[in-house]
């Protein structure tokens, strides 16, 4: 839980923000490892969205695309989800079924 106060016309009001989870001084593989199952659970049929929130500059684009011009671990939670669907349906093909993307 995050609580943040504001003040507003002269009047102070504390909001409290949920979150499943907050990541600080993570990396793109360690994020996208936790974020993973639900890239599974679309390829399951499941409807996901990730939600990335957060001030400007505090990294919300680089953690979604990344930026694998500075190597293979900068590569962010799109790529990352892409490469999983993809692999997972070669493998599913290998296995007989039959589908298209």
């Amino acid at each position: 839980m995050i609580k943040r106060k504001q003040t507003f016309a002269g009047r102070d009001k504390t909001h409290t923000f949920p979150f499943d989870r907050i990541f600080v001084g993570s990396n793109q593989q360690e994020i996208f490892n936790e974020i993973s199952q639900l890239v599974q659970s679309a390829i399951d049929g499941y409807k996901v969205c990730i939600f990335a929130y957060g001030q400007t500059g505090s990294g919300k684009t680089f953690t979604m695309e990344g930026d694998p011009e500075r190597g293979n671990e900068f590569i962010g939670i799109i790529p990352r989800s892409v490469t999983k669907i993809f692999n997972v349906t070669e493998d599913l093909k290998r296995k007989g079924w039959n589908f298209e993307i």
